[in-house]
């Protein structure tokens, strides 16, 4: 058998994604083999494709975050699985593109049975960060008023079915086209082409957010805190104008500015929110929050919105999607 990654061969387009192939080894030790059922797609995934995202690794790399898929091999020493199981894996934003993918036996996640491949690995990236940044961070309560910025993606989505659950006021700016999706939340949806988020929430709510979630950046951030009550909080999450102005490097400036103030020019409490950061630094938070959200994805509270199911060598395909404006949720590659 073969294992088969997908390479950025250097930075660029779609055209630098290229497909290898290679031999397959035995694990070893604590090791599991993981024959992947899906890979989850991220607008990082883009940033790093183009070389915009703070660090990106050297090319060639295989990139990725999430991926659930079956145990088929085990080390020695491997204890708490069997071959057969169905385990989840993520990781720091390198190396989720592939069929076949090796773990430490404490770096993967049970899967639950009922629980759909597709869905569980929306779980990984999209619902732990919109989790955490809702309950870990903003410390949400019911009837608190919320901004969501991209709410028809990946992330947007899961805050929005998150945010419904904790029964919260929520806005969400989205393309005219994606608003019947906000509204189907309960959310109040806002034209960001055609309107002024800053002045419909001006008018609508007054009193402002009481936390404002925002993967934009550049100067959208800054807008964004105009928004805030009094007490209000403020949580960046990503930096997707980079594609349009600036660079990684003023991303990075502008982060770090952030980071170290803590605090907008009013004074309102700013986090700026990594899940791989925050993954590295609190794992325990992770393995909760996924086990958390798993349960309720058995218990039918959770239903992930899925947009494209993209056979896994048509990766090209899945990232021509997302830089697009027609998909709503989340992008998942399936491996034969």
């Amino acid at each position: 058998m073969v294992n088969s990654r997908v390479l950025v061969t250097r930075y660029g387009g779609t055209e630098v994604l290229q497909i290898t192939e290679e031999p397959l080894r035995k694990t070893r030790g604590n090791e599991v083999r993981i024959k992947v059922e899906c890979s989850g797609v991220a607008l990082a995934d883009l940033m790093r494709r183009e070389g915009f995202y703070p660090g990106s690794p050297q090319p060639p790399f295989t990139p990725g975050y999430d991926a659930v898929g079956i145990i088929d091999d085990c080390g020695e020493d491997v204890m708490q699985y069997a071959i057969g199981d169905r385990v989840a894996v993520f990781f720091n934003g390198v190396g989720g593109y592939a069929s076949f993918m090796y773990a430490q036996e404490d770096e993967v996640i049970p899967v639950p049975d009922s629980v759909e491949p597709a869905n569980a690995v929306s779980i990984l990236l999209n619902y732990v960060t919109a989790y955490q940044m809702l309950h870990r961070f903003a410390k949400v309560s019911k009837g608190d008023r919320v901004l969501i910025h991209g709410a028809s993606g990946g992330v947007g989505t899961a805050l929005l079915e998150l945010g419904r659950l904790a029964q919260l006021q929520m806005y969400g700016t989205a393309s005219a086209n994606k608003h019947p999706i906000v509204v189907s939340y309960g959310a109040t949806a806002i034209d960001y082409r055609r309107e002024d988020f800053v002045e419909v929430l001006a008018h609508q709510a007054p009193d402002g957010m009481n936390a404002v979630f925002d993967p934009i950046g550049g100067k959208n951030w800054d807008r964004s805190m105009q928004t805030l009550h009094r007490s209000g909080t403020f949580i960046g999450y990503g930096y997707t104008s980079v594609f349009e102005e600036g660079s990684a490097t003023d991303w990075s400036v502008r982060w770090r500015t952030l980071t170290e103030a803590k605090t907008t020019e009013t004074g309102n409490p700013v986090h700026l929110y990594s899940v791989t950061a925050l993954k590295q630094e609190k794992p325990e938070w992770f393995l909760e929050d996924v086990r958390h959200l798993f349960s309720l994805l058995e218990k039918g509270e959770l239903r992930p919105l899925i947009s494209h199911r993209i056979p896994f060598r048509e990766v090209a395909v899945a990232h021509e999607l997302l830089a697009g404006t027609q998909t709503a949720g989340k992008i998942v590659l399936v491996h034969p």
